[in-house]
């Protein structure tokens, strides 16, 4: 993939592309990840220009506009990414999510649906509201306990181990606090995007009716044994818009770009 770079207020946005197909691919990536992510992807017939964006406090984004980042600023840096790209600002997506970045698809097609002619998640965040990123991310007390935590996260980590020995919280959870709370500078990436990204909330029930009246294509995949998203999201989410949705589970954990069905999304569409 190639590295490119386009102005965005006083921002640097890092994004990545491959192939010079005419259907343009926006793809959103995880937490703690980049668009390297979707290097993966495999585009045979050349159909697509995979465009992979560098969200805020990832990959080579220099993001200068504070802790806040909302679906219109995706719409306007995806404006200035197509039209450099040679694309026509009034070209419709097709949007590629991942986790964090499902969530801002989801997002993204509730505030631009006429923008979007399909929607690809791949384990998607937003389906459903944890308490405690609700608590953390929307309350001000929760915030400032997230930001003490962030500096002093020792607590947390016993704590994890505590509640998942009991039962209380799913291994997932607990795998995420374990991992992601040991390094500085993945505790400050963390706290940045749940506080920046808390604008990308989407309304799930009004979102279905747009799929529905739009019929556009929408594929989710989940997999099997991944814990941090359940698959049943998925089978809960299609019900009602089957017409146009689909819910695959794959036999997986979370990280799905390494799975090669996902890797080859594009054949034969």
């Amino acid at each position: 993939m190639i590295q490119k770079f386009v102005t965005y207020q006083q921002s640097e946005i890092s994004y990545r592309r491959t192939g010079t197909g005419a259907q343009p691919v926006i793809c959103l990536h995880g937490f703690n990840e980049s668009a390297r992510s979707f290097s993966v992807l495999k585009n045979p017939d050349n159909r697509y220009t995979v465009l992979a964006i560098d969200a805020p406090f990832h990959g080579s984004t220099n993001w200068q506009q504070g802790l806040q980042y909302t679906p219109g600023n995706l719409h306007e840096i995806i404006h200035n990414i197509l039209k450099a790209e040679g694309f026509s600002p009034e070209q419709q997506l097709v949007i590629m999510g991942f986790s964090l970045g499902g969530r801002m698809g989801l997002s993204y097609y509730q505030h631009y649906p006429h923008a979007v002619s399909r929607l690809i998640l791949l384990a998607p965040d937003g389906l459903k509201m944890s308490f405690w990123y609700w608590f953390s991310a929307y309350t001000v007390i929760g915030n400032r306990l997230f930001a003490i935590t962030m500096k002093h996260p020792g607590w947390l980590i016993k704590l994890a181990g505590v509640f998942s020995g009991l039962g209380c919280i799913n291994p997932g959870i607990r795998k995420f606090v374990t991992h992601y709370l040991h390094v500085k500078e993945v505790r400050q990436t963390l706290y940045s995007s749940w506080t920046a990204f808390r604008f990308f909330k989407p309304d799930i029930a009004l979102i279905k009716k747009r799929i529905a009246r739009d019929q556009i294509p929408v594929q989710l995949y989940f997999g099997k044994y991944d814990n941090v998203i359940p698959p049943k999201r998925g089978a809960d989410f299609v019900q009602g818009i089957t017409s146009c949705a689909t819910s695959t589970v794959l036999d997986a954990g979370h990280r799905l770009l390494q799975d090669k069905t996902v890797q080859k999304i594009f054949n034969g569409q």
